[in-house]
């Protein structure tokens, strides 16, 4: 990890603390007292029935609610960033010497984050998959930032500035990996499993655990992804009450995993 930029935390704080390239500083990620009001900035080519809702965020725009029944194909990814082949398709994704077919990847994160004040001005768009162990196994780890890409991505149909390279990697994992991970994660709990998810939050055959809060399932009303967070809603109230941080692994799975265990 030799690129400078907004990783989690090692100190186990939640929230992202910046590298320099050489060493962890003091500087961390702020964490919103509430969840902002949410909102979708404009993406190319939205299905229609993605149109249909506004209160998905671009991070993950299929999170909010459940669409992976929509099939339309998702276009391969071929472009260089800082200089290093990223390729991404139905089979597999990979970014320099290392790369991951679908079917074997066990834990994905995707989140944007704004760079401090010292190291420029911008977002970093960072999207990673992976296999456990979570810190020693293999994973491809994309951070995209402007200038990061080759001068001719700018001008390669579909693939545009870097956040929409960003787009269509989650969208290819959205297609190729989340369907199944959901599923795995729902059939362990449906077997009577407690499953820790995104390494904060207990999901149980009774409902979820995380941070001195126990919600049962009638009490939860779904979750949603936004500014950097994953919030848990209760059914009584229109306040989250438990959130965790998009940036842990699987994190961002849990809206739609709420979903499907609550049907």
């Amino acid at each position: 990890m030799s690129q400078p930029g907004w990783y989690p935390d090692p100190y186990g704080t939640g929230s992202l603390r910046w590298w320099d390239g050489q060493s962890w500083t003091d500087r961390l990620n702020p964490e919103p007292a509430r969840p902002p009001r949410l909102r979708m900035p404009p993406r190319e080519e939205r299905p229609p029935h993605e149109e249909q809702s506004r209160a998905a965020t671009y991070a993950a725009p299929h999170a909010q609610q459940a669409s992976w029944g929509y099939r339309a194909a998702v276009q391969s990814l071929d472009v260089l960033v800082h200089g290093l082949h990223l390729h991404a398709d139905d089979q597999v994704v990979a970014y320099g010497n290392v790369s991951l077919a679908w079917p074997h990847v066990e834990w994905v994160a995707y989140w944007a984050a704004e760079l401090p004040a010292g190291y420029g001005h911008g977002t970093q768009w960072i999207f990673q998959a992976g296999r456990y162990p979570f810190r020693s196994g293999p994973r491809v780890e994309v951070v995209v930032e402007p200038g990061s890409l080759a001068p001719t991505a700018q001008t390669v149909p579909g693939h545009g500035g870097p956040e929409q390279v960003w787009g269509r990697l989650i969208q290819l994992c959205q297609e190729y990996a989340e369907p199944r991970l959901v599923a795995e994660l729902a059939g362990r709990v449906r077997a009577g499993e407690s499953v820790d998810v995104a390494q904060g939050l207990t999901v149980h055959p009774g409902g979820v655990r995380g941070h001195r809060v126990s919600l049962s399932w009638s009490a939860i009303s779904g979750a949603t992804v936004d500014s950097g967070r994953v919030w848990i809603q209760q059914s009584t109230s229109s306040s989250p009450i438990l959130y965790v941080p998009q940036q842990n692994p699987n994190a961002v799975l849990i809206p739609a995993l709420l979903a499907q265990l609550k049907q």
